[in-house]
């Protein structure tokens, strides 16, 4: 039989083991884990169409070229130019030397495929940046691996790396 004396001596230590508890469990929908998916259910299946454009985990966002190689050697710019790339889910585009362009992208960041190329059409002024040109987007297509690196972007394939990095780390002014 419990009598008030008793019930009086562990009140309080059950109020402190379940505010404990409570401290524990932390709040319940304002967490910043990540859901997990643990995919289909038993019975489900998973509709995939081979060769459907997907984003590309990891890489999206603006990127500058920093430098790079292709099979004819160093692909190198003036520090006064810049050569953009922006990766937004199925696709990429930019501003490159002379010319605007875009290309389609599927696939994994370890299995690319950069679709064709397709520029602008204007001439450029000097024909060190024509060359760059042409050798930059011949080399962009030619890339079949994206790897994210500490803030950093490599495209890599068929004898091709180029360097990016985030647009955010250019110096504003």
């Amino acid at each position: 039989m419990i009598t008030k004396s008793m019930f009086a001596k562990f009140t309080p230590l059950l109020a402190v083991s379940l505010l404990a508890l409570a401290a524990c469990a932390g709040p319940a929908d304002s967490s910043d884990e990540p859901l997990i998916d643990n995919g289909p259910g038993p019975g489900q299946s998973v509709e995939e169409t081979p060769g459907e454009a997907m984003p590309i985990e990891g890489i999206e966002g603006t990127w500058v070229f920093a430098d790079g190689t292709d099979p004819s050697g160093a692909l190198t710019l003036d520090d006064a130019i810049t050569v953009t790339l922006t990766i937004t889910g199925d696709g990429l585009a930019g501003e490159s030397t002379c010319n605007n362009y875009s290309a389609t992208l599927t696939g994994a960041p370890d299995e690319l495929t950069v679709g064709p190329v397709i520029s602008t059409k204007r001439a450029c002024t000097d024909a060190a940046l024509t060359e760059f040109e042409t050798r930059y987007l011949a080399a962009l297509a030619a890339t079949t691996t994206a790897i994210p690196t500490g803030g950093s972007l490599v495209l890599q394939g068929n004898g091709v790396n180029l360097n990016f990095l985030p647009s955010s780390s250019l110096p504003l002014g």
